[in-house]
Protein backbone atom coordinates (compact mmCIF):
# COMPACT_ATOMS: atom_id res chain seq x y z
CA UNK A 1 0.00 0.00 0.00
CA UNK A 2 2.93 2.58 0.61
CA UNK A 3 4.48 1.78 -2.37
CA UNK A 4 1.71 1.90 -4.48
CA UNK A 5 0.98 5.94 -3.15
CA UNK A 6 4.47 6.50 -3.52
CA UNK A 7 4.64 5.71 -7.32
CA UNK A 8 1.42 7.62 -7.93
CA UNK A 9 3.09 10.50 -6.08
CA UNK A 10 6.13 10.17 -8.20
CA UNK A 11 4.29 9.35 -11.33
CA UNK A 12 2.53 12.60 -11.10
CA UNK A 13 5.67 14.35 -9.80
CA UNK A 14 4.82 15.44 -6.35
CA UNK A 15 7.59 13.59 -5.19
CA UNK A 16 11.30 12.20 -5.90
CA UNK A 17 12.07 10.04 -2.95
CA UNK A 18 12.67 6.86 -3.14
CA UNK A 19 10.57 4.01 -1.07
CA UNK A 20 12.21 3.71 2.43
CA UNK A 21 11.32 1.10 5.11
CA UNK A 22 12.49 0.20 8.48
CA UNK A 23 13.69 -3.71 9.20
CA UNK A 24 13.48 -4.08 13.37
CA UNK A 25 14.81 -7.74 14.24
CA UNK A 26 16.31 -7.92 10.88
CA UNK A 27 18.29 -11.11 12.13
CA UNK A 28 19.71 -13.13 9.03
CA UNK A 29 18.16 -10.03 6.81
CA UNK A 30 15.46 -12.61 4.66
CA UNK A 31 12.94 -9.83 5.71
CA UNK A 32 15.31 -7.20 4.67
CA UNK A 33 15.37 -9.07 1.36
CA UNK A 34 11.70 -9.50 1.03
CA UNK A 35 11.26 -5.24 1.16
CA UNK A 36 14.01 -4.62 -1.07
CA UNK A 37 12.58 -7.49 -3.81
CA UNK A 38 8.95 -5.38 -2.93
CA UNK A 39 10.47 -2.43 -4.08
CA UNK A 40 12.05 -0.81 -0.86
CA UNK A 41 15.34 1.23 -1.84
CA UNK A 42 16.44 2.66 1.07
CA UNK A 43 16.24 0.43 4.42
CA UNK A 44 17.31 0.66 7.86
CA UNK A 45 17.91 -3.55 9.19
CA UNK A 46 17.90 -3.43 12.73
CA UNK A 47 19.21 -6.05 15.06
CA UNK A 48 20.74 -5.84 18.86
CA UNK A 49 23.03 -8.81 17.50
CA UNK A 50 24.73 -8.38 14.26
CA UNK A 51 25.87 -12.13 14.53
CA UNK A 52 23.30 -13.85 12.01
CA UNK A 53 23.75 -10.84 9.46
CA UNK A 54 27.38 -10.92 9.40
CA UNK A 55 27.23 -14.62 9.00
CA UNK A 56 24.65 -14.36 6.59
CA UNK A 57 24.94 -11.19 4.79
CA UNK A 58 28.62 -9.83 4.90
CA UNK A 59 30.58 -13.34 5.11
CA UNK A 60 28.27 -15.28 2.70
CA UNK A 61 30.46 -14.87 -0.90
CA UNK A 62 27.21 -15.24 -2.64
CA UNK A 63 25.56 -12.64 -0.71
CA UNK A 64 25.04 -8.89 -2.03
CA UNK A 65 23.81 -6.23 -0.07
CA UNK A 66 23.12 -2.34 -1.76
CA UNK A 67 24.60 0.06 -0.89
CA UNK A 68 21.17 1.84 0.53
CA UNK A 69 20.38 -0.84 2.99
CA UNK A 70 22.37 0.07 6.13
CA UNK A 71 22.15 -2.53 9.10
CA UNK A 72 22.15 -1.27 12.63
CA UNK A 73 23.56 -3.55 15.22
CA UNK A 74 21.05 -1.98 17.75
CA UNK A 75 18.13 -2.66 19.76
CA UNK A 76 15.17 -0.68 18.68
CA UNK A 77 15.21 1.85 21.68
CA UNK A 78 18.97 3.11 21.21
CA UNK A 79 17.84 2.95 17.23
CA UNK A 80 15.29 5.30 17.51
CA UNK A 81 17.58 7.31 19.84
CA UNK A 82 20.05 7.25 16.93
CA UNK A 83 17.20 8.29 14.66
CA UNK A 84 16.42 11.32 16.36
CA UNK A 85 19.85 12.88 16.96
CA UNK A 86 20.36 12.37 13.29
CA UNK A 87 17.22 14.18 12.39
CA UNK A 88 16.75 11.08 9.84
CA UNK A 89 13.91 11.15 7.60
CA UNK A 90 10.81 8.82 8.31
CA UNK A 91 9.93 5.63 7.04
CA UNK A 92 7.16 4.50 4.89
CA UNK A 93 7.17 1.21 5.69
CA UNK A 94 8.48 -0.58 9.27
CA UNK A 95 7.95 -4.29 10.02
CA UNK A 96 8.05 -5.82 13.30
CA UNK A 97 10.20 -9.09 13.39
CA UNK A 98 9.37 -10.30 16.98
CA UNK A 99 6.04 -9.43 19.34
CA UNK A 100 5.65 -6.29 20.57
CA UNK A 101 2.94 -4.46 22.98
CA UNK A 102 0.69 -2.21 21.15
CA UNK A 103 2.04 1.23 23.00
CA UNK A 104 5.26 0.84 21.12
CA UNK A 105 3.49 -0.33 17.50
CA UNK A 106 1.40 2.85 18.14
CA UNK A 107 4.63 4.95 19.23
CA UNK A 108 6.84 3.80 16.37
CA UNK A 109 3.98 4.28 13.74
CA UNK A 110 3.51 8.04 15.45
CA UNK A 111 7.16 8.97 15.22
CA UNK A 112 8.62 7.21 12.84
CA UNK A 113 6.51 6.45 9.70
CA UNK A 114 5.22 9.04 6.90
CA UNK A 115 1.57 10.47 8.24
CA UNK A 116 0.00 10.74 5.13
CA UNK A 117 0.63 6.66 3.66
CA UNK A 118 3.19 5.37 5.91
CA UNK A 119 2.35 1.56 7.69
CA UNK A 120 3.73 -0.50 10.09
CA UNK A 121 3.33 -4.45 10.43
CA UNK A 122 3.71 -6.14 13.52
CA UNK A 123 2.98 -9.52 15.61
CA UNK A 124 1.32 -7.50 18.67
CA UNK A 125 0.48 -8.75 22.09
CA UNK A 126 -2.75 -9.63 22.50
CA UNK A 127 -2.45 -8.24 26.12
CA UNK A 128 -0.40 -6.02 27.74
CA UNK A 129 3.29 -8.26 28.56
CA UNK A 130 1.37 -11.51 27.85
CA UNK A 131 4.60 -12.61 25.25
CA UNK A 132 3.09 -16.15 24.34
CA UNK A 133 -0.68 -14.93 21.94
CA UNK A 134 -0.19 -12.12 19.12
CA UNK A 135 -1.82 -10.61 16.53
CA UNK A 136 -0.72 -9.27 13.51
CA UNK A 137 -1.68 -5.47 13.35
CA UNK A 138 -0.93 -2.64 10.70
CA UNK A 139 -1.12 0.41 11.52
CA UNK A 140 -1.04 4.27 10.29
CA UNK A 141 1.19 7.47 10.84
CA UNK A 142 -1.37 8.47 13.80
CA UNK A 143 -1.10 5.00 15.37
CA UNK A 144 -4.25 3.55 14.47
CA UNK A 145 -5.15 0.39 13.88
CA UNK A 146 -5.54 -0.01 9.72
CA UNK A 147 -6.36 -3.31 9.75
CA UNK A 148 -6.00 -6.63 11.80
CA UNK A 149 -4.62 -9.78 9.63
CA UNK A 150 -5.79 -13.25 10.11
CA UNK A 151 -6.57 -14.53 14.01
CA UNK A 152 -4.59 -15.06 17.14
CA UNK A 153 -1.58 -16.24 16.20
CA UNK A 154 1.07 -17.81 19.08
CA UNK A 155 0.61 -20.50 21.54
CA UNK A 156 0.21 -23.37 19.88
CA UNK A 157 0.55 -21.97 16.27
CA UNK A 158 3.46 -19.58 15.84
CA UNK A 159 5.56 -17.85 19.30
CA UNK A 160 7.61 -14.48 18.38
CA UNK A 161 10.37 -14.07 20.15
CA UNK A 162 9.35 -11.33 22.69
CA UNK A 163 10.60 -7.57 23.06
CA UNK A 164 14.33 -7.84 24.86
CA UNK A 165 13.74 -4.27 25.32
CA UNK A 166 10.83 -5.30 28.16
CA UNK A 167 11.26 -5.76 31.57
CA UNK A 168 8.59 -8.16 31.50
CA UNK A 169 10.57 -10.31 28.88
CA UNK A 170 9.66 -14.23 29.29
CA UNK A 171 11.96 -16.94 28.32
CA UNK A 172 15.23 -18.29 26.28
CA UNK A 173 15.45 -14.94 24.16
CA UNK A 174 15.31 -12.64 27.23
CA UNK A 175 18.47 -10.64 28.85
CA UNK A 176 19.38 -12.63 31.53
CA UNK A 177 19.72 -15.84 29.28
CA UNK A 178 21.38 -13.95 26.45
CA UNK A 179 23.56 -11.54 27.45
CA UNK A 180 21.33 -8.51 25.98
CA UNK A 181 22.32 -5.36 28.30
CA UNK A 182 19.38 -3.09 28.73
CA UNK A 183 19.09 0.99 27.58
CA UNK A 184 18.67 2.44 31.44
CA UNK A 185 17.18 5.81 31.71
CA UNK A 186 14.58 5.36 28.73
CA UNK A 187 11.55 3.28 27.83
CA UNK A 188 9.85 4.03 24.83
CA UNK A 189 6.36 2.32 25.17
CA UNK A 190 6.93 3.28 29.13
CA UNK A 191 3.44 4.23 30.62
CA UNK A 192 3.34 6.78 33.41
Amino acid sequence: FPLEKLREQQESGTTQRKPRALDVGAGAGVSTQVLWDIGYREIDAVDWSGKAWERFVVEDPTASCPSSVNFYELDDERYVDMWRSQGSRSFDTIVFNFGINERKAVQFAKELLEPENGRLLAPVNVQNDYWLKQVYKVYDGEGSVVKVLGQDIGAWAVQFQPDVTQDTCQGIWCAQFNGFQKLEGTRLDHQP
